[in-house]
């Protein structure tokens, strides 16, 4: 039987977006049964988060066009490491947008393929949605009874951009054989109680240098991540 992805994406898409509403009431007993016990808790979270996207890349006339802006959603699923619950991991779901805007110009020769004008009037933005596992060790100077603490998480993404859209002179198109499907990016966040501090550095580029056109520039664009990230338990 052949897998329906569309159909899937948007179930997916329904459960994350869904979170912030079940997600207290799944947690109330949670809380109730843990925190009473002195030996042992999670800190089971969700987590929401804005970045701006600074765009490094290997091309001295590439340019960015207006805020390159991240968008981010999930839960993550504590496993404690330590008895004091102060070291743990995480193991997460969520969803991201991501949206940049550049001097790129689509190349009209059958494979889509890009390259760079310092000229250009108009500009070219690629929208990128994504399902996302962030993997991280966690670190919180928490204790059973405390709510507010300071924490410094940090870990790996791996992402599957399941969409991916240009837009050029507000036309629409989406591709795919351009962009590298899958993605891994590192990150940290630090702060105290809700608001934390985020940064994440892609460990693979944007575009799929494999399917560029051969008499363009090899171009790699990675977006570096910095904002603010919210955990409520």
């Amino acid at each position: 039987m052949k897998l329906n992805y569309k159909l899937l994406r948007k179930y997916i898409s329904f459960g994350l977006l869904s979170i912030p509403f079940i997600f207290p009431y799944l947690l109330q007993s949670q809380k109730t049964d843990q925190r009473s016990d002195s030996i042992f808790y999670r800190e089971d979270q969700l987590y929401f988060g804005t970045s701006l996207m600074l765009l490094r890349t290997n091309q001295d006339d590439f340019k960015t066009r207006g805020l390159s802006r991240h968008f981010q959603l999930g839960l993550i699923r504590d496993i404690p490491l330590s008895v004091s619950g102060k070291l743990s991991s995480g193991l997460g779901l969520g969803i991201s947008f991501e949206k940049f805007t550049t001097n790129l110009i689509p190349k009209e020769n059958g494979m889509y393929s890009f390259d760079l004008d310092k000229n250009i009037n108009n500009s070219f933005s690629l929208s990128v949605k994504s399902f996302e596992i962030p993997i991280s060790i966690r670190w919180r100077n928490s204790s059973n009874l405390d709510y507010a603490f300071w924490r410094v998480y940090g870990g790996i993404k791996i992402n599957w951009n399941f969409q991916i859209r240009a837009t050029e002179n507000l036309n629409f198109e989406t591709i795919n054989q351009d962009i590298n499907i899958f993605g891994t990016n590192a990150f940290v966040s630090f702060g105290f109680n809700t608001w934390n501090f985020y940064f994440s550095y892609p460990l693979t580029p944007v575009f799929n240098s494999n399917n560029m056109n051969p008499d363009s520039p090899s171009i790699r664009i990675k977006p570096i991540k910095l904002g603010l990230i919210f955990f409520v338990l």
